[in-house]
């Protein structure tokens, strides 16, 4: 651990899950839970739960699980440290900086070097930028109808391909350059900058630190931009370009761009909600960071095919973080940087607030594909349509769009309704056999996979079991201690298990998560504590037997394991207890079935 454990179990208790998973997720309650949409994986229906009695959440759908630094550390893409320290900061709690190891201090000074090395070429790129090399590089950019205030707010600045030198004399050394993603090492070549001859555009993350760049040429070369690679403090999927700006506005909504010129000219001409996602088709992590900050949101991509295509995909994933999005017409302008030199300003405002709702762009984009005048076209046409109503879980909205459908095409909506509900009973069937389908396909995985598998079922059984009913866990170490469980993650919360029941009778599994600093091992050990709500059904005569098996499964399984090296050592005397052993297990089965 890199904290002391009370320390850590403090801060866990002062940040309660809910409030913290609240501030990145729309929360529902249900009974003594609350639910949302996953913001790990795309779903249109509801299975992120989060426990408040355990501080604990959980995904029935992707297995993500853990406590409020899993949630932390999962969200935000930082290690353990980092989570504490977030969340310390979130409560008032001041951190003692001695308390980390040399090993912890090492893993957290290398992304605070990066963050330094990254600051270090933002200033040397704006220097050259405003230097005799970077005349040509200015130039280019006023000729662009940038201002200087815009410049300096954007940190624009130019690459002369000496960078590599300056850092050298700087005293960085090429092993820790090379994972910088700022040159390029080849054996005849030598070591060059990546991004020789280019103006440079600082990326930075939500707080403004520098975390990577893109470059642009001032020709025709190609390509014509080029971005950084991911380091360890740049996931292109995670970031928004103009987020450190866009955030502190006063704007109800944010304008979602494609590129670094169309952000740049949206606040240079007064829109400072402005944000762009960074050379990629924008992802489900940039549409959760960006629900942080607004649940409405334009999107004002290119005019040209590729850019509503990009606009069409883009709807559904802001759907799904709970955005509502619209979609802003430039045409005959290809994108915003033109829009506004040809038209001004008000121009734009006017056409934001014009902008499309996104069913009725996606109903544009559907019937761009079909001919309306073909009666086969015409039916896929309304096909294509339905299947997107359906995308609507509320009766209500269903009703209201096709009206509006129905209205604006001139179609009957009594034949129209009558096509979406033969389609969503049609869609609900494939989706009852596709639930059908995973089961079978897993109890033929189970069965083939042999021992292990009910072993390490019976594990989770029982440490569950303990952690629903604590009081159970004083009969069942009357036949199991932590020895018997399998070494790894299992033994460890085993002997925590074990230990929260000595020392206080009762048993936290948010406390148990917070003893593992890896995310892997975290999401394991919260699907332990979370297998009961599969456990919890039937009647209690069976939940016993369930136990009972469990237990003694898990204790042959060790007394097994402890023969077999009683045999390897020749220890005959032992062979012959654990034999005599494995004889009396039935015995437990009427004790534990009381």
């Amino acid at each position: 651990m890199y904290y002391d454990e009370k320390l850590i179990d403090e801060i866990r208790s002062r940040n309660d899950i809910v409030g913290v998973i609240g501030g990145y997720v729309s929360l529902k309650r249900a009974g003594s839970n609350y639910q949302g949409l996953c913001p790990f994986h795309s779903e249109k229906t509801p299975s992120f739960s989060v426990n408040p009695a355990r501080q604990t959440y959980k995904c029935f759908g992707c297995g993500k699980g853990g406590n409020v630094f899993t949630f932390l550390m999962e969200y935000e893409n930082i290690t353990f440290p980092e989570a504490v320290e977030n969340l310390a900061g979130r409560v008032g709690i001041t951190l003692p900086k001695y308390n980390m190891t040399e090993e912890a201090r090492r893993a957290a000074n290398r992304r605070e070097q990066m963050f330094e090395l990254y600051k270090k070429a933002a200033t040397y790129y704006y220097r050259m930028f405003y230097s005799e090399k970077g005349r040509f590089a200015k130039e280019y950019i006023e000729k662009r109808g940038l201002s200087p205030e815009t410049m300096k707010n954007f940190g624009i600045g130019y690459s002369d391909g000496s960078l590599y030198k300056y850092l050298k004399e700087e005293g960085y050394q090429d092993e820790f350059l090379a994972k910088s993603g700022l040159f390029t090492y080849d054996e005849r070549r030598g070591v060059n900058d990546k991004f020789f001859n280019r103006v440079m555009f600082p990326i930075f993350d939500r707080n403004g630190k520098v975390i990577a760049f893109g470059g642009r040429v001032m020709g025709d070369a190609l390509p014509k931009y080029l971005n950084s690679p991911e380091t360890d403090i740049f996931d292109k999927g995670r970031n928004l370009y103009g987020l450190h700006l866009a955030r502190k506005t006063r704007q109800p909504y944010m304008l979602l761009c494609e590129g670094y010129m169309d952000t740049i000219a949206l606040h240079q001409a007064g829109f400072d909600n402005a944000v762009a996602s960074l050379g990629t088709s924008l992802t489900g992590m940039q549409a959760k960071l960006l629900s942080r900050y607004t649940k409405d949101v334009v999107i004002t991509y290119d005019s040209d095919g590729a850019g509503q295509t990009a606009a069409n995909r883009a709807i559904p994933i802001l759907a799904e973080a709970g955005i509502r999005a619209k979609v802003l017409n430039m045409s005959p302008y290809k994108d915003p940087d033109e829009f506004i030199k040809a038209l001004g300003r008000e121009a734009y405002e006017e056409r934001i607030r014009n902008a499309s709702t996104s069913f009725v762009f996606e109903v544009k984009v559907i019937e761009q594909r079909h001919d309306l005048n073909d009666p086969q076209d015409k039916t896929a046409f309304q096909t294509e349509v339905a299947e997107r109503i359906l995308g609507f879980s509320e009766d209500i909205e269903r009703t209201n769009y096709i009206d509006a459908f129905c209205r604006d095409y001139g179609f009957d909506r009594k034949e129209f309704r009558s096509l979406v509900n033969k389609l969503g009973a049609q869609n609900e069937f494939r989706a009852a056999v596709r639930e059908v389908t995973p089961v079978i396909e897993n109890r033929s995985e189970v069965k083939a996979a042999g021992p292990d598998s009910a072993v390490r079922k019976s594990q989770r059984i029982i440490l569950t079991r303990c952690i629903d009913d604590p009081e159970l866990t004083e009969t069942i170490r009357g036949y199991l201690g932590p020895e018997d469980f399998e070494e790894g993650t299992y033994r460890t919360v085993a002997e925590l298990v074990f230990a929260q029941f000595e020392k206080d009778g009762k048993i936290d599994p948010s406390a148990i998560i917070s003893r593992f600093d890896e995310k892997d091992e975290q999401t394991l050990v919260a699907e332990i504590c979370e297998t009961g709500a599969a456990i919890r059904e039937g009647s209690s005569e069976d939940r016993r037997k369930e136990l009972a098996d469990s237990v003694i499964r898990l204790a042959k399984d060790s007394l097994e394991r402890k023969q077999s090296d009683a045999v390897a050592r020749g220890a005959a005397g032992e062979i012959l207890e654990f034999a005599r052993k494995k004889k009396e297990l039935e015995s437990i089965r009427k004790k534990l079935m009381k």
